[in-house]
């Protein structure tokens, strides 16, 4: 594999690490308020990537929380959340209790996460893929959570 197609990830998880020793723990609920809710988000891209996911972040008893749900596969829980300016970064490691799962194998996972007033863009970057998957969602209605 070449050195440029790892240059995104590779920055990426620099800023994770940067992220994470800078600005300490997890954002509160209330510096991520903006984020939370229930989002369903349309994955097109690359364009033979296609799928519906529900993203949510919610206040679990004063703390941030996120889980990821695609087609009718279980919800996975982040595992690690930091808040950079106006990006959420969402983390799940290949040992988590319930990881992503590529041809079979557990994979580790980086989800970005801006907001576009009230359009959520989310990028995924998965440890064996060498592509930035990509889309944009809506908040959902209340009661319409999965």
């Amino acid at each position: 594999m070449t050195g440029k197609k790892w240059i995104p990830i590779a920055g990426l998880l620099l800023l994770v690490a940067a992220g994470a020793s800078a600005q300490g723990a997890v954002p509160t609920p209330a510096q991520a308020e903006a984020f939370i809710g229930t989002w369903a988000v349309e994955m097109t891209e690359p364009p033979e990537f296609k799928s519906t996911q529900i993203l949510r972040i919610w206040n679990r008893d004063g703390a941030l929380a996120a889980s990821v749900q695609s087609g009718k596969g279980p919800a996975l829980e982040m595992a690690g959340i930091i808040k950079d300016r106006n990006m959420l970064v969402l983390t799940l490691s290949n040992d988590a209790q319930r990881s992503f799962l590529e041809n079979g194998a557990p994979i580790w996972a980086v989800i970005a996460v801006t907001l576009d007033g009230d359009t959520i863009k989310v990028a995924h970057m998965l440890e064996k893929s060498r592509t930035i998957k990509r889309g944009t969602g809506t908040k959902m209605q209340a009661g319409l959570a999965p």
